[in-house]
């Protein structure tokens, strides 16, 4: 025997007796409106999907169309707020300061004159701005520093590395992974302790 349940009817939300298990309305012309209104939705849904896979494909031409040279960018940025965050306790490498205007990622190497080197960690390390900017990078006392962080064989493979490398948007999508879970670990890690 089947049971027979009250319900509230979908459109002029009266209660009713269902008779069949699906059913949502109380009498056959609110059935019918309440049938339009679920094929109303189902094309609001249909729609909005294929708005969303439109974006999603405009997005991807817009990226395609981008230079390698933004991407170099966004990577730098995720690069150097790494440095920043695993140095965070440590002073300018090049004048010892712990006061700045602003700390910035220094490249021991410039991205100028040493592209090939510009994500290597070796290469980079957290800076005051005046040293960094002002100074042109504070050179001098940066390799003196440099080598009591790293050591001098490390130093040297850096001033010796000349082979050049062009990096793929693939790659440096990863460098822009690999960076960034480093960094999330670095600060989870610091808010642990």
């Amino acid at each position: 025997m089947l049971n027979r349940t009250q319900r509230r009817c979908k459109i002029c939300r009266a209660n009713f007796t269902a008779a069949f298990e699906n059913q949502r309305w109380c009498c056959p012309e609110h059935g019918a409106e309440f049938a339009m209104q679920e094929l109303e939705k189902k094309r609001e849904k249909q729609a909005q999907a294929k708005a969303k896979k439109e974006r999603a494909a405009w997005r991807k031409r817009k990226a395609a169309v981008k230079p390698l040279r933004h991407w170099e960018d966004m990577t730098q940025r995720v690069v150097n707020d790494y440095i920043r965050e695993r140095d965070h306790d440590l002073p300018c490498i090049s004048c010892g300061t712990f006061e700045t205007v602003q700390w910035e990622a220094g490249h021991y190497r410039s991205r100028g004159k040493a592209s090939h080197l510009r994500y290597n960690e070796d290469n980079i390390h957290k800076q005051c701005h005046h040293c960094n900017v002002q100074m042109s990078g504070n050179q001098q006392q940066y390799r003196i520093a440099l080598v009591e962080k790293i050591g001098a064989e490390r130093v040297e493979a850096l001033e010796n590395n000349n082979t050049p490398h062009r990096y793929t948007i693939e790659e440096l999508e990863g460098i822009r992974r690999h960076y960034s879970a480093l960094r999330r670990a670095l600060i989870k890690q610091r808010e642990a302790a």
